[in-house]
């Protein structure tokens, strides 16, 4: 909150970095929470991609940018935006230059797995690693140095980078905090730093509207052909009511809630009805129903990565279940968790015991 309300920011870049640490939080070794520049600038690109779409304003599409300062390049020219913003805009042009502008505004796990196999296979591969090499160059300098920068000069509270700078290493306890209260934080960030882009491209509109474009579940949604298929391969009923789901798709739920930790691999997704989807909302799942979405996944997992394959859509079951048993390790007993049968109710001792037993 310290951050949020009392460091200078002429950008997005501290929110960004925020918004990185809170993704990767789940996914760290308790014995060794570090992270490489390499993981904090894959991840720190893969946030602001998206954010490059245009932008419906009162005046039309406009792109936005996340930076108020311009500066000077060696060659004379001028730098309007951050780095990463740059960069992935020159991505971009890659992209509607060989014909496959459609990609653009596609998650960037879909972009890559397109990319296999392509004629431009080899040039993408190129730039997306020129790009990642500019980002980890800048990342240290702004916004790592300066994030926990504060009035008071107060010492590191998030992390400490390491000697050689290859990284950050998170201080005791953060990284399990960063987790336990993501569903909470992960909004306040994305909040701020909508406020933030409608402030510099002096946006009238809603800052709900920069928000939903920013940060907006619909910007992860897979194809209608894709959710078909996943209710094919749920028998055509919701996993947990058992109730028909429209062969149009129904809803699409994410099982580890979006607002709690970005996952779009094809395993964090299943069909329900509308219903359920509303009910469920933003929890995480009883022990009775994370045991369905388990015997689901793990029954139909070929059938599930076939469909991954043919969508060009990320997959890997073993990364979900590792962050899934991060988040439920830290989460207090009296977390109130979803089933079908009993509604919300506190997750309780024995109830996080048989969840961390069914994801191991």
């Amino acid at each position: 909150m310290e951050i949020l309300d009392r460091s200078s920011k002429t950008g997005t870049n501290k929110l960004g970095l925020l918004l990185t640490l809170l993704d990767l939080a789940p996914t760290l070794d308790r014995d060794d929470p570090s992270i490489t520049r390499p993981t904090m600038a894959e991840r720190y690109l893969e946030i602001h991609w998206e954010h490059a779409r245009p932008y419906a304003g009162a005046g039309g599409e406009l792109t936005l940018r996340q930076s108020s300062v311009s500066k000077r390049r060696n060659d004379g020219t001028t730098a309007d935006d951050t780095t990463v913003m740059q960069e992935i805009h020159r991505l971009r042009k890659l992209l509607a230059d060989r014909g496959c502008g459609n990609l653009r505004d596609k998650p960037l796990d879909v972009v890559r797995h397109s990319a296999e196999g392509s004629p431009w296979q080899q040039e993408w591969a190129e730039e997306f690693e020129t790009a990642l090499v500019k980002v980890r160059a800048t990342l240290l300098k702004n916004p790592v140095d300066k994030l926990q920068n504060l009035p008071g000069d107060p010492e590191p509270f998030l992390y400490n980078v390491t000697l050689d700078e290859s990284g950050l290493t998170l201080l005791p306890g953060v990284a399990e905090s960063l987790t336990r209260f993501a569903g909470v934080l992960r909004p306040l960030v994305e909040f701020r730093f909508a406020q933030t882009v409608a402030r510099i491209n002096r946006i009238t509109q809603p800052v709900d509207d920069v928000y939903s474009h920013l940060f907006g579940r619909d910007r992860i949604m897979p194809p209608s052909s894709m959710r078909r298929r996943l209710v094919q391969l749920q028998g055509g009923r919701c996993i947990f009511s058992g109730d028909s789901l429209p062969t149009s798709g129904g809803s699409l739920d994410h099982v580890l809630p979006w607002s709690r930790v970005h996952l779009s691999q094809i395993e964090n997704f299943l069909m329900t009805t509308s219903s359920v989807n509303s009910k469920k909302r933003d929890s995480l799942l009883a022990p009775a129903a994370l045991e369905r979405w388990l015997d689901h996944v793990h029954t139909k997992s070929d059938e599930i990565r076939q469909c991954a394959d043919d969508h060009s859509w990320p997959t890997g079951i073993d990364s979900v279940r590792r962050v899934a048993s991060r988040i439920y390790e830290v989460l207090d007993t009296s977390t109130g968790v979803w089933d079908y049968e009993h509604g919300i109710r506190p997750l309780g001792p024995e109830g996080k015991g048989e969840v961390l037993a069914l994801l191991r």
